[in-house]
């Protein structure tokens, strides 16, 4: 007993001992170039957006990156993205421009000097564009999730057999993305469901308390999309989200920056990348349903 009596003092006087401020001079480091963007089989302008990465502590926004060369191949043809004249560093695909699924995307970027050394540099990133499964049905229905009221939104659709896909979903209400940050989008894999027909399944959930924009009222029209990504994409999305939420400090594992599958080609990094962010590309399915409450 007087051993554990004396642990306990010893913690308690470690808990209550006095602290001092330390502070801490980061030192400064290059700017690197980031990558934002997607190809999907949707018909439109697609948007690669470039930028430099600033400083932790600075108050200012993360400059744009001009006057690129950006071109997008798909293994066959190529293309140059043209940078838009009202938003400067976003690069846009014609208006009719479609991925196919079955092709690797290659996306180039060139005529850049992003650290300012008077060296042009090349990146570049691929990624493979899955096949996506189509959704049969869609439906929303009020229900309590955490004691508190929610919209739940399920579909029905047939997992592909013999061959593991990763799903990412989005919401739409009224022709508005309700998922409109990275952090509310839900992806999953199909470990528990590989091969299954899935029926009335629970795919993401709507919480009028916490966002106001997600209560639904009967006529609104809501959409669902659904997404066939890859692994890397999908942890990606999953080391963004944990690092925008933060970590438990004493069962989180050590920090490190979050993948980038944009590479730095010439010169040649150390470590083969020297750039951030993510160029992706993956399929897309769609559905809608008008709301309407039970009697």
């Amino acid at each position: 007993m007087k051993s554990i009596y004396s642990l306990l003092l010893v913690g308690i006087a470690l808990l209550t001992s006095c602290t001092e401020e330390i502070k801490i001079i980061l030192g400064s480091t290059d700017p690197e170039l980031v990558v934002e963007g997607a190809i999907t089989t949707d018909t439109l302008a697609h948007i690669i957006t470039l930028k430099r990465t600033a400083y932790y502590f600075s108050n200012q926004q993360a400059g744009c990156v001009t006057g690129a060369t950006v071109t997008l191949s798909d293994g066959t043809n190529e293309i140059i993205l043209t940078e838009d004249p009202l938003q400067k560093g976003n690069y846009l695909t014609p208006a009719n421009y479609y991925g196919v699924a079955g092709h690797t995307y290659t996306l180039n970027i060139s005529n850049v000097d992003i650290n300012n050394d008077s060296t042009k540099e090349i990146y570049t990133s691929s990624c493979y564009l899955n096949n996506v499964p189509r959704i049969d049905s869609m439906s929303v229905e009020k229900k309590q999730v955490f004691y508190q009221n929610a919209f739940a939104v399920r579909i029905s659709m047939q997992d592909p057999a013999n061959e593991t896909n990763y799903y990412l979903f989005r919401n739409w209400k009224n022709g508005i993305c309700l998922s409109d940050s990275i952090d509310e989008w839900g992806i999953t894999d199909d470990q528990f469901f590989n091969g299954k027909y899935l029926k009335n399944e629970s795919v993401m959930y709507l919480f009028p308390k916490e966002k106001p924009d997600e209560n639904v009222t009967p006529g609104d029209t809501i959409k669902v999309e659904m997404c066939g990504i890859t692994k890397d994409y999908l942890s990606y999305i999953n080391e963004v989200v944990d690092e925008y939420r933060g970590r438990n400090p004493l069962f989180g594992g050590q920090p490190a920056n979050i993948r980038t599958n944009i590479k730095r080609a010439f010169p040649l990094s150390q470590d083969g990348k020297g750039a951030r962010g993510y160029f992706a590309a993956y399929s897309v399915a769609w559905k809608q349903t008008i709301y309407k409450e039970k009697q």
